[in-house]
Order: structure tokens, then C-alpha cells, then sequence
């Protein structure tokens, strides 16, 4: 029996993209991200970024609690490889207080 899983690729945004003034958290609200998904996070490039952050650093949108690499590319590609939360935010200065950053749970496929 073979067991094949499709991995997914999620446009953060739809067709909005990585943007300020959207509700990141109302858009990911009745989605479902698996291990194996990617996130794609859709910019200009040179107007946001996108950095990974741990619980404290979403809540207080600081990019001092980054748990790797911050993306620049306008187009970044981000594989969803661990289990459970993940936080992301623009650190662009005041940025996630407009709304850039989002908070998702990585389930098992």
C-alpha cells in the first residue's frame, strides 16, 4: 500500500499577501497548516520582511526573540517542519503593530 501525502503551499494572505492593516489571525482562523506545507509570504522586496519569533516575540512584535532566519526575498518560501506553533512577524519598525504577524499551530499530516 502506498501512502502518499501532498504537502501544500499556503499564500499568507491569498491574493492580499504579507501586507500591514490585515487580519493575519482572521485569515488563518479556518485554515489547517501540516508538517510538510509551505508557507509562502508574497512582498514587495525592500518593504517588508518576514522573521520567525517565539511566543514573546510575536506578543510584543520584538524581533530580539528571532529563532532563525529573517527572509527577505519578496517571495519567501517557509516549509512547515515542526510540530506545533509558530510565530511569525515583519520586522520592519512598526510593522507588526499594523497587523503584520501571524500565528499558526503545525499539525501532523
Amino acid at each position: 500500500m502506498n501512502n502518499i501525502c501532498s504537502a501544500t503551499e499556503i499564500t499568507v494572505g491569498d491574493g492580499t499577501g504579507w501586507t500591514t492593516s490585515f487580519d493575519y489571525q482572521a485569515w488563518s482562523k479556518d485554515k489547517t497548516f501540516k508538517i510538510g506545507d509551505t508557507l509562502v509570504f508574497k512582498y514587495p522586496v525592500g518593504v517588508h520582511n518576514v522573521v520567525e519569533v517565539d511566543e514573546n516575540g510575536f506578543t510584543n512584535c520584538r524581533t530580539s526573540n528571532e529563532l532563525g532566519k529573517t527572509f527577505t526575498s519578496g517571495n519567501d518560501q517557509i516549509t512547515l517542519d515542526k510540530l506545533g506553533n509558530r510565530w511569525f512577524i515583519c520586522g520592519i519598525p512598526g510593522h507588526c503593530d499594523l497587523g503584520m504577524k501571524l500565528s499558526i499551530n503545525v499539525i501532523p499530516i
